[in-house]
Order: C-alpha cells, then sequence, then structure tokens
C-alpha cells in the first residue's frame, strides 16, 4: 500500500509540473531563507552562553547621575568596587576586575601595538570560561610580572617556539615571563582576550589614587551571584555602600549607582560608554526573526492557496476513486503522501540552497565559519519542525476540502469554486501582499536613514585625515620629542597639518567629568561633560567653526588655563546665548576655567547620538599615555606618506610601533551594524517578494486555465489583448489596494519606532508609501500578465476546445 501511495504522489507531481514546481521552489525558498536568518540570529543571541554558570554571571557596570537627572552610564566600574563587595555579600559568589591596557609589548625584536590585553584579578579565570592549553590555570596570574598569552597571541611573538618561560617587555618598562597558553576566545563572545597580566603589576604602576578611587572607572567587573540572587534587591544594597564610601556626594547633587548587568545581555543590549567592541542590536536581530518567521508562512500560504485551487482540478480524481470504494480515510492519506513527498523535496532542495549561499551570507553577515550551520542542533530541530508543521498546518486544510467532495455532484459536472474557499485564497493573498508591502516599506525606510546619515553634514571635516595613535613608551622629554616629529613631517609637501587631541571624531569621548557648573553657582548645580584635550591645531584642522569667542591662540599665554566650549555645553550651563559665555567662568572641581570660545557643535558619534555637552581643554601632548595625532595629508601617493611617517615615528619614539587608521573609515565604523541590518534586511525582503511572485504566478496559471474556454470565446467576439489583460489582472490590482489600506498603518507604526532611535533621522514622506505600493503593483501585474498574454495570444479554436 506504501508502495502504491508513493507511485501515484510522484505521478500526480508529474502530471502537474509547474504547480509542483512552484510549490516545492516557493517551500525551498522559504525554508532556506529563514533558516540562514535563524543561522545569523543564533549566532547573535549565542554571545557569552558558553560560560559555565552563564546565567548567573553578571558585568557591575557604573553609573553617575548629576542635580538635573542627566546620567553618564559605564560598560566598566570604579576599582574599589570589587575589593569592597568581596568576601561581603552572601550574594556574591565570586567577583574579579579586570583593566583594558593599550600597549606596546615586544620580545626580542619583535613590537606589536596590543588591544585586548587586560591587567585581571585571578579570580576572573574561574568567573569565565578560559581553556588553558598549558599552565596551572589557579596560579596563572596570582603572582606579579607573570602573563599568559592566547594561542594565536603566541604564534606571533614566538612563532613554533615553545613560550613558556619566555619574557616580553611592556611599554619598555615592565617585564613579564609567560607561565600560560589558552585558547582564543571564540568570536561570540563580547570580551576577546589576547594577553593577561596580574592585577598585582596595575595596582603598583597606578597606585591608590586609582585602585581606591570611587571616581574613576575602566576597572571591568564580573561576578557570579549566589543562586537565587534578586539584581534589583543586591543593586540597593550597594548604593547603601555607596553611600558610606563617599557620602560627599550630597553636597554636590550627584548619585553612583552600581548596576548589575547580566553576561547574556550584553551583547545585544549595552551601548554604554567604554564598551571593548561595537555591540549588536536587539531590536534588530528580533526584526530578523519575525522576517524569517513570516517568510517561512508565507511559503505555506502560497501552498495552501494552490493546492485548493487545485482542488477543483481533482475533483473527478475523487468522485471515481470513491464510486470504487475509496473511502475518505484512504483519500486523506493518499493526499497527505503528496504533501509529505513534496515538503521532502522542497527540504532537499533548501539544504542544497543553503549550501550554496552559505559562504555568501557568513561573509555578509560576519557569522565565522567555525559557527558552522551543520553542528547546530537548533538547525535540524528546526528544519523538523517546518517539515512536520508544513504538511500539517498547509496541508490540513488542502486535504479535508479534496477528500470531501461528493461523487454524484462532481461526476454531474455541477461542482464549482466555494465562495468560502474563494474568500479563503483571497484573504490569504492580501495577507502575503501585505507582508510584502511592510517589508518594501521598511527596506525603503532603512536605505533612506543609512543615505540620510552618510550624507548629512558632521560639522567637521574628516577627508584625507590619517590617524595616528600616540606613543605608549614615553618619558618626560615627549613633548619635545612631539614637536620636533611634527616640524620634521610639515616639512613634507604631502602633510598640511598636524594636531595632537585626546579624541578624535568616531565614539563617545573616554575622558568625562560630573560636578562641573559655573563658577559662583552652588556645587549642587553641576552637571557632567565630556572633556576633550586639544592643542591649537585641533579647531583648523578639523575646519570646526566658532559661534562665539576664538581659538586658542600661543599669543595669550593664559589660554593654558581656559575653556572652549560647544554649543550644547552652552545651553547645560544656562547660558542664554553662545556671546553671553564669553569671559564667565567654570568651576571645574575647584580650579577656575575662563571661557574663551563657543564651536558649533558637530557629530562626535554617529547620527544616532544626539549632541553631548564638551569642554576643550589646552593639552598640547594629550593626557598620560592617552592620545592621538591627527594629521592632514594628500591621498595621492599616501602610502609614500604613511611610509615617511612611520620612518619618523620609530626615529622618535622606538619601542612603539605605528598604529594608524584613517579617519573616515574609523567613523563609519559606527555604522556598520546598521549597514549590515540593512544589506540583511533588504536581502531577505526580496526573497519575501520572490515567494510571493511565486504564488501569485501559480494561481494566475490556475485562474487563467479556469478561464482559457471563456479567453477563447472573447478573443473570437472581437476583444483584443489589452482588454482580456485588464479584466483578468484588476482581481489582483484591487487585493493590492486592500493589502496598501493594511499595511501602511502597520508599517508606519513599526517604522516610527526604529526611526526613533536615532537622535537625527529622515522623515518618513508619503512618497515612500506610494512607491512601495506600485512596486507590490508592478510585481503583481508582471507576473499576471506573463500568464494572460500567452492565453490571449493563443489559438481561440484550440481554446474553446480546451477541457
Amino acid at each position: 500500500m506504501f508502495r502504491n501511495y508513493l507511485i501515484i504522489a510522484f505521478r500526480n507531481l508529474k502530471k502537474n509540473k509547474t504547480f509542483s514546481l512552484v510549490n516545492i521552489v516557493g517551500l525551498a525558498i522559504g525554508m532556506s531563507a529563514s533558516l540562514l536568518i535563524l543561522h545569523y540570529v543564533s549566532f547573535e543571541r549565542s554571545y557569552d552562553r558558553y560560560h559555565e554558570n552563564a546565567d548567573r554571571i553578571y558585568r557591575l557596570r557604573y553609573e553617575r547621575t548629576d542635580g538635573s537627572g542627566a546620567s553618564v552610564r559605564f560598560a566598566s566600574c570604579c576599582p574599589p568596587a570589587a575589593a569592597r563587595i568581596r568576601g561581603n555579600y552572601a550574594e556574591v559568589e565570586k567577583i574579579g576586575r579586570m583593566l583594558k591596557s593599550e600597549a606596546s609589548a615586544s620580545y626580542q625584536d619583535k613590537v606589536f601595538k596590543e588591544e585586548r590585553m587586560f591587567y585581571a584579578e585571578p579570580d576572573i579565570l574561574s568567573i569565565l570560561k578560559i581553556d588553558f592549553i598549558t599552565g596551572d590555570p589557579p596560579n596563572a596570574i596570582s603572582q606579579p610580572n607573570q602573563a599568559i598569552f592566547s594561542r594565536s597571541t603566541a604564534a606571533r611573538y614566538f612563532g613554533d617556539e615553545d613560550p613558556i618561560g619566555k619574557i616580553i617587555s611592556i611599554d619598555k618598562k615592565n617585564d613579564y615571563q609567560i607561565v600560560g597558553i589558552f585558547e582564543d576566545t571564540p568570536e561570540n563572545t563580547h570580551l576577546k582576550i589576547d594577553i593577561l597580566l596580574p592585577w598585582e603589576n596595575l595596582a603598583k604602576m597606578a597606585g591608590p589614587e586609582y585602585t581606591e578611587a570611587w571616581g574613576h572607572t575602566g576597572s571591568y567587573t564580573y561576578l557570579i551571584a549566589a543562586p537565587g540572587t534578586d539584581p534589583l534587591a543586591f543593586e540597593k544594597k550597594l548604593s547603601k555602600l555607596i553611600e558610606t564610601e563617599i557620602p560627599e556626594l550630597k553636597d554636590y547633587n550627584i548619585t553612583i549607582d552600581l548596576r548589575m548587568q547580566p553576561l547574556t545581555d550584553i551583547h545585544l543590549t549595552s551601548h554604554f560608554m567604554q564598551e571593548f567592541e561595537a555591540n549588536g542590536n536587539r531590536d534588530s536581530v528580533d526584526t530578523l526573526f519575525i522576517i524569517a518567521i513570516f517568510i517561512m508562512i508565507m511559503a505555506w500560504v502560497n501552498f495552501i492557496n494552490l493546492s485548493t485551487a487545485r482542488s477543483i482540478n481533482r475533483a473527478k480524481e475523487v468522485g471515481l476513486r470513491k464510486v470504487v470504494g475509496a473511502s475518505r480515510r484512504q483519500l486523506m492519506v493518499q493526499f497527505f503522501y503528496e504533501i509529505i513527498l513534496t515538503n521532502i523535496l522542497s527540504a532537499a532542495l533548501a539544504i542544497g540552497l543553503i549550501s550554496l549561499a552559505l559562504p555568501f551570507f557568513t561573509g555578509l553577515t560576519g557569522v565565522p565559519l567555525d559557527y558552522s550551520l551543520w553542528t547546530q542542533n537548533w538547525f535540524w530541530y528546526t528544519l523538523a519542525v517546518m517539515f512536520g508543521v508544513g504538511v500539517l498546518f498547509s496541508g490540513f486544510y488542502p486535504v479535508m476540502i479534496m477528500s470531501s467532495f461528493e461523487p454524484t455532484t462532481v461526476l454531474k459536472g455541477q461542482l464549482g469554486s466555494s465562495p468560502k474557499g474563494i474568500v479563503l485564497r483571497k484573504a490569504l493573498v492580501v495577507f502575503q501582499f501585505a507582508v510584502g508591502l511592510v517589508l518594501v516599506i521598511a527596506t525603503f525606510i532603512v536605505f533612506e536613514q543609512l543615505s540620510f546619515m552618510r550624507n548629512q553634514q558632521l560639522g567637521f571635516s574628516m577627508e584625507q585625515t590619517l590617524v595616528v595613535r600616540a606613543p605608549r613608551v614615553r618619558d618626560n622629554t615627549y613633548g619635545a620629542k612631539f614637536d620636533s616629529f611634527k616640524q620634521t613631517l610639515l616639512q613634507r609637501t604631502d602633510i598640511e597639518k598636524i594636531s595632537h587631541v585626546t579624541e578624535v571624531p568616531g565614539r563617545q569621548i573616554y575622558w568625562d567629568n560630573g560636578g562641573i557648573h559655573r563658577a559662583g553657582q552652588d556645587a549642587k548645580e553641576g552637571k557632567n561633560y565630556q572633556i576633550v584635550g586639544v592643542d591649537y591645531e585641533f579647531a583648523g584642522l578639523f575646519e570646526l567653526e566658532f559661534v562665539a569667542g576664538r581659538n586658542f591662540s600661543p599669543e595669550f599665554p593664559s589660554d593654558e588655563g581656559s575653556l572652549i566650549l560647544n554649543e550644547t555645553a552652552v545651553r547645560f550651563m544656562g547660558f542664554e546665548n553662545p556671546d553671553s559665555a564669553i569671559g564667565q567662568k567654570v568651576d571645574y572641581w575647584g580650579e577656575i576655567f575662563p571661557i574663551i570660545g563657543v564651536l558649533k557643535d558637530y557629530h562626535q558619534q554617529s547620527l544616532k547620538e544626539a549632541f553631548e555637552p564638551h569642554l576643550f581643554r589646552f593639552m598640547p601632548y594629550g593626557r598620560g599615555p592617552r592620545g592621538m595625532m591627527a594629521m592632514k595629508v594628500n591621498v595621492e601617493g599616501v602610502q609614500e606618506t604613511i611610509s615617511a611617517v612611520r620612518t619618523k615615528y620609530n626615529e622618535f619614539f622606538p619601542g612603539n610601533s605605528l598604529d594608524y587608521f584613517f579617519l573616515d573609515d574609523y567613523y563609519d565604523q559606527q555604522y556598520k551594524s546598521d549597514e549590515l541590518f540593512g544589506k540583511v534586511y533588504g536581502l531577505f525582503s526580496m526573497l519575501a517578494i520572490v515567494v510571493i511572485a511565486l504564488g501569485i504566478y501559480g494561481l494566475s496559471a490556475f485562474s487563467v486555465a479556469q478561464r482559457t474556454k471563456e479567453i477563447g470565446i472573447r478573443k473570437v467576439l472581437g476583444a483584443s489583448v489589452s482588454r482580456i489583460l485588464g479584466m483578468l489582472t484588476k482581481e489582483f490590482a484591487l487585493l493590492v489596494l486592500i493589502a496598501n489600506v493594511i499595511s501602511w498603518p502597520v508599517a508606519y507604526y513599526a517604522m516610527k519606532g526604529w526611526l526613533d532611535g536615532f537622535a537625527f533621522r529622515t522623515s518618513m514622506g508619503p512618497e515612500t508609501f506610494v512607491l512601495a505600493g506600485l512596486s507590490i503593483l508592478l510585481i503583481a501585474g508582471l507576473t499576471v500578465s506573463y500568464q494572460v498574454i500567452n492565453a490571449a495570444l493563443a489559438n481561440p479554436v484550440d481554446a474553446i476546445k480546451y477541457e
């Protein structure tokens, strides 16, 4: 019996090639597109879940709120917090802290700029999952001047040599012995580590001025909470700790809070100051997940529509089978065999399509190849669920319809399309069009916003700007060396200007202080401001515009103790306008600074972020080892320019490796996640439209086949091809119109919510919605027209003989 059912199923698929092909291809595209999206979603949601006790690991964050309610939120914590919490709270099993250090590391004649190097307490090794290849994990960084390397970092320095026992130098100041090697941290973690050094060394170098300073940040603190711990209740306990440790905060009307952030939430929800890297976006990932579901639903809707439409053609078959003794149960089994076979072929084709698309998809999304789709359990479970739900969900209704035909009715030729069936098919088509319209509208708006951000005036010049990170290895002659380095390079015709700054545009400013207020005001009026250390050339090199006052100038020696504000800072301090701020004084934690100039607001960060209040201090050589050298260069022969800069850099700052980037590339990194979302969203929206088009193609083919004789008669009576085309396409045009009415409000509110995440955003004009509607109408029209024109151009004699 099984063999007979299978043979008949194959025969029916072969007999109706067009419908079978549309069903199989539509389901395969739906499955493959959905599974690829879910592959990306799965990777984004997998961050940091590989750690043992991941559900109980938290990152302790620092927040500072001023009297106005404005808050500055950090990804890191204040250094003393971990030491005060350790052993004093039952809610915490273990706690450890880390500090990221960007330094020059050297071994013999090899020098590398390390950006993933951390000073860490030993407890970090038992809180986070770090897989050791060699070494003793409990004691690896328990003693000063020890170091542990990742596998790839060890290979960079030592090649095939055994690294254990080797000595490296950090900033030519301190030597460390390699005592362990660990596996490279995976891509799906927010915390990527190359080198770990003992916290004890940091404590000796920085002293209590840092390790005991509650006002400092940069100490990334991780803890394992005891089972059953309520994070919010524990945060309230920590608030009391802050009140005890820093009672003077009340005098400045400043509140400090320590926040518990779940480790597994960091990648998709954390966008604070001092993040290790640009994190993902939960809303974008959730949106793609929803798209994956809708693409699959639309593929199933296609199947239901085509199967129920075809049911009329198979009515006589059902009638004859019932006459010769087939029961309804046997007919249902037969039809389910056909549906199962269709889904099996679709699943097989989907796996083939995924295999072909996977290299392109991983390159587009950045999902690493070692996060293999084929080894993920969820993939096979989801494929099985798609198959099972597809068979039941998309097969149940068509099977019930076809198996319910009465033989006396169908054999007399009295069976017509059920009005309820027609209404259902039209409703499903409207649903498909509405979903397609929402996706198209959203795609247009996403790309409009990306274009808006790309083309918006930023308020500063970043073209032809080469940025070199200031050297870490330096002594008290650094200022004189930099001046000589600068003058030497300015003698070249391909370098126009050089400026030394603490931060260039392209990310949130690291240096932040609260409690700053106008001189003479109560200290409780103080607010949070971001600080930038600059020199004389800063404003000119970046072509910043002064709206009041002037720039720092060597003609005024007192400028070294003065400030320049931006327009937002002027408003924060309560001045009526920029001109009224000139000559006024600012109380900067007891130091008094006069204001000499006001800069027009410029976009320090991407257009997602609002303007922040900036204070510019005269600091021509940076702040400690932090800083950047910005250079305006001629883009012609840029490699020769970089080579010359490297030569002079090595000459003036030996022991440092040249680390440089171009500002436009650096700035554009902020848009990377949004552009990726736009590309992925656009690609799969297009695939969703393809699925819709396949369904329309199949339905229009069926509709034309049903009306072949009518078309022939109309042609004999003189109807033109265009008239026949209009008659048969107006039904689909009406469905598109109804879908527009449904989809426009949905798309508007959905995209308004998305755009609200941008401080500076494009507007949603009616032309976007009209264009999307016309696009769907055009796709539907072309798909239907192909079938109609073929039928209308056929010989009417053959059409009249049809059936």
